[in-house]
């Protein structure tokens, strides 16, 4: 079942059950008005309260479930490419978007871009409208050193920065944050797994 249909059937579900608890309310009230009816109330409420929850819940799930299929879709069309890049889920900082601005004043970039790493070279990507696009591309030859940069006004999440030589030999440097795994929206702060990302983008780099 898709999502859209569970999405519906829970939401039709829910109606249910209020249009029970309200129906057996009216007929109580009807049949036996001397009924102490204090008890449907709290039943309204805590099915009212119970099935926003669950709406809210299922609201969540359902954009993770998108953005997770929009990375998966971007990364399949990447590795069509090239099915030997290693892929990192990740989110522009604005130094990354004044970059590519730069280079694309036609281009902005959203909140999800992933980034591929190949054997030659490193490259940035976005899906834009089901078309993989991708926006940077840094050869290795060119990097000139990897490592991690905190950010201002992010607390719990660090930059990766790749500093390289531009073609025209002027230097430059993209940054950028780790999302946790495809979909997510989560940061990565300093920690092993960032720390163990950088350090094999360093070997990567001097391999190359």
């Amino acid at each position: 079942m898709s999502v859209a249909r569970r999405f519906a059937a829970l939401r039709w579900t829910i109606v249910g059950i209020w249009v029970a608890l309200l129906v057996t309310r009216i007929v109580v009230s009807t049949t036996a008005p001397e009924s102490d009816l204090s008890y449907f109330g709290v039943l309204e409420a805590v099915a009212i309260t119970g099935g926003l929850v669950l709406i809210a819940v299922a609201v969540l799930r359902a954009r993770a479930i998108r953005r997770r299929r929009a990375d998966e879709a971007l990364a399949l069309a990447i590795r069509r490419i090239d099915p030997t890049v290693w892929l990192v889920p990740s989110a522009p900082t604005q130094e990354l978007r004044d970059a590519v601005h730069e280079a694309r004043p036609e281009t902005a970039l959203g909140q999800r871009v992933t980034w591929a790493f190949g054997a030659t070279e490193a490259s940035l990507w976005e899906l834009e409208e089901r078309r993989a696009t991708r926006l940077l591309v840094i050869r290795w030859s060119r990097m000139v050193h990897v490592g991690l940069e905190d950010v201002v006004g992010e607390r719990n999440a660090a930059a990766v920065a790749l500093h390289y030589v531009r073609p025209d030999d002027t230097t430059a440097v993209a940054t950028f944050f780790v999302r946790s795994a495809p979909g997510s929206q989560r940061l990565l702060g300093r920690g092993p797994r960032l720390e163990r990302l950088v350090a094999d983008l360093a070997r990567e780099r001097i391999v190359a």
